[in-house]
């Protein structure tokens, strides 16, 4: 025969379970109000705003005009705002290539930078502006010229500006510093025909479409032509030498140009 559990014996159990429910309950609802009051504090104190925005790559602009045309200021909430937004903002800037913002620490905003490089400078009537490497121009301004980047004349076709920035991109660092000045002399019949200066004394003739590639074996060239006369070097067809002597025709007796070995042909 089953055992009878008498009721009197299982109220105590049961008010236990039922003081453990309650209590669980309170704690809940203790928590959620205490979370509740500690964000509706910190939302009112000066922890929720913006403490400093740092902005870190600036070159073609200052730092304030990105923190100006990103609309955050320190009076802003640090959670107010998406930082996809002011990157999409930012990123439609004039000589910006990509925009990272981030919030870090307790209170900093951070916005990484990154410009478009410089590959030369565009001199039109005595101004410079600057040939960024996406074939764009961008007005120098107050923005110091470095040294190593080549100076383009004559250059108003904005579809030649791009392919010489292209070229200029692919050429090997040794001898892309080595580049003084760019003129750009295209005709009728040879529409993208250039005349280059460069630092060590020579100039080249070139056409911008194989530029790049040519310029590839200037140091080999300019070794074989150690101890002589400085001259032009013809690299439009095949690559011939010529002293400027010769060229310029400074007796009135010109000569034929010197083909050089071309380990490119």
């Amino acid at each position: 025969m089953d055992k009878v559990i008498d009721i009197e014996e299982r109220i105590p159990s049961m008010r236990e379970k039922r003081r453990r429910k309650t209590n669980k309950k309170f704690l809940f609802m203790l928590t959620v109000f205490v979370v509740a009051l500690l964000a509706i504090l910190y939302f009112q104190s000066p922890l929720s705003k913006i403490g400093s925005i740092i902005v870190s790559g600036a070159v073609l602009h200052e730092q304030s005009f990105y923190k100006e045309q990103s609309g955050l200021t320190m009076d802003n909430p640090l959670w107010s705002f998406s930082t996809e937004k002011v990157e999409k903002t930012l990123t439609a800037i004039n000589g910006v290539k990509h925009v990272d913002v981030s919030r870090k620490w307790l209170r900093d905003i951070e916005i990484v930078i990154e410009e478009w490089e410089t590959v030369a400078y565009l001199e039109e009537a005595g101004q410079y502006s600057l040939l960024l490497e996406n074939g764009e121009k961008f007005p120098a301004g107050g923005i110091a010229l470095e040294a190593e980047a080549p100076i383009l004349n004559n250059f108003t076709n904005e579809d030649s500006l791009k392919q010489m920035s292209a070229q200029l991109l692919k050429m090997e660092d040794n001898v892309y510093r080595l580049v003084s000045e760019i003129i750009f002399d295209g005709t009728s019949e040879d529409a993208d025909s250039i005349t280059v200066y460069m630092d060590d004394g020579f100039e080249v003739r070139a056409v911008i479409a194989t530029f790049a590639e040519r310029m590839d074996f200037y140091p080999e060239i300019t070794a074989q032509l150690k101890g002589l006369e400085k001259g032009v070097i013809d690299m439009e067809v095949g690559t011939f030498f010529s002293p400027f002597s010769k060229v310029y025709g400074l007796e009135g007796d010109e000569e034929e140009a010197n083909p050089l070995d071309e380990e490119n042909e």
